[in-house]
C-alpha cells in the first residue's frame, strides 16, 4: 500500500514517524536543500539504514534512490504521504487537482525559499542585517585600514609558509590581538598562532565585506596579497563602525573603542621594524589620527540609530 510503504520508509529514515507536514518538508531540505554540504550528505547517506527487501518503492517523484535498499522520502513524497493520511481507508478515490493545489503551492514556496538561501544570505552580509562581525576579524581589518592597505601597491603579503610567514602574521596579529584583548578578551580570536593563510578571521571579513576585501591567494612564482579597494575604502568603514554598534553594544562604548583603537595602533607601530622587512609598511600617523575619528564617528552615528 503506497501510505504504508511511505510512512515506513520515512521512519527507517528519519528514526521517527511522520509528524506535523511543515516539520517534516523541514526535515527533508536536510538532504534536498541545494546547499547542502556535499561531505556531512556523503557522511549521512552513508549512514541510512537499509530497508527491508520487499517493502514496495513508489519510486521518483515521491522516493529517491541512495543506493541498494536505501532512499529518502523527497519532499513530494512526504506531501504524498499527508494527502493519502488524511483519505478514508478501505476505499478507491479519485484525487482531484483541487486536492493537490495546496500542496502544489507549499512545494513551489518550499523550493523557491532552498533556491533563494545562498543569495540571501550573501545580501544579507553585505547589507549587514545577517550576525554582524567578531570582534577580532573587525580587528583584522582596521588593522589593513591602519597600514593603508587600501590598494594593490599597498596590499598585505600572505606567505603560505616558511618563516616569512611566521614573521609577517605575528607582526600583523599582534595588533588585532592587542584590539581584541580590550574589546572581547575571551573571544575566539585569542588564538595562539593566527594566520592570514587558512585563518577564520581574514575570511569572515572577507565573507562581510564582498569585493570590498580583495584576498588573493598564493599562485605559481607569486605570493598570496589581501588589501582593500580604494574605491570601497569608505563603504568598509561604515560597515565596521556598524557591526561594532549592531553586534556588541553591551561592551562597546565610544571610549572603550578608542582604547582598544589606540592599542591596535601602539601594537602595530612596534611591530613596523619587522613588516619592514618585507616592505610591507604604509602607515602614515596624520592618516591613522583621520581614520581613528572616521571610525569613531561612524560608530557612535550607528549606536545612537539603534537605540
Amino acid at each position: 500500500m503506497l501510505r504504508d510503504s511511505l510512512a515506513e520508509t520515512w521512519t527507517a529514515t528519519v528514526g521517527a514517524p511522520p509528524g506535523d507536514l511543515e516539520g517534516d518538508l523541514d526535515v527533508c531540505r536536510r538532504w534536498f536543500d541545494p546547499v547542502a554540504q556535499g561531505q556531512r550528505l556523503r557522511r549521512e547517506l552513508f549512514q541510512l539504514k537499509k530497508l527491508r527487501s520487499n517493502l514496495a518503492d513508489p519510486g521518483p517523484p515521491l522516493t529517491f534512490s541512495v543506493g541498494q535498499d536505501k532512499r529518502l522520502v523527497t519532499p513530494e513524497g512526504r506531501c504524498a504521504l499527508d494527502l493519502l493520511q488524511r483519505l478514508p481507508s478501505g476505499r478507491t478515490h479519485v484525487i482531484g487537482d483541487e486536492l493537490l493545489l495546496g500542496y502544489d503551492r507549499l512545494l513551489g514556496g518550499l523550493y523557491r525559499d532552498w533556491s533563494r538561501h545562498r543569495l540571501q544570505a550573501v545580501v544579507d552580509l553585505l547589507t549587514g542585517s545577517s550576525k554582524p562581525l567578531q570582534i577580532p576579524a573587525a580587528g583584522v581589518v582596521i588593522a589593513l585600514l591602519v597600514n593603508r592597505c587600501t590598494s594593490e601597491e599597498r596590499a598585505l603579503t600572505r606567505f603560505a609558509s616558511g618563516s616569512r610567514r611566521d614573521v609577517v602574521d605575528r607582526a600583523f596579529f599582534t595588533p588585532v590581538q592587542a584590539f581584541s584583548n580590550i574589546l572581547a578578551p575571551k573571544r575566539r580570536g585569542n588564538q595562539s598562532d593566527p594566520r592570514l593563510v587558512s585563518g577564520w578571521m581574514l575570511y569572515e571579513a572577507r565573507r562581510r565585506l564582498g569585493d570590498g576585501l580583495v584576498v588573493v591567494d598564493a599562485r605559481s612564482g607569486a605570493d598570496g596579497k589581501v588589501w582593500i579597494r580604494p574605491d570601497a575604502e569608505s563603504d568598509v568603514i561604515d560597515s565596521v563602525s556598524r557591526d561594532l554598534a549592531r553586534g556588541h553594544r553591551a561592551r562597546i562604548t565610544p571610549g572603550h573603542f578608542e582604547n582598544a583603537y589606540d592599542a591596535l595602533v601602539e601594537a602595530l607601530r612596534q611591530e613596523l621594524p619587522k613588516l619592514a622587512t618585507f616592505g610591507l609598511v604604509h602607515e602614515r600617523p596624520r592618516e591613522t589620527q583621520e581614520l581613528r575619528h572616521r571610525l569613531l564617528e561612524g560608530l557612535c552615528r550607528h549606536l545612537n540609530s539603534s537605540e
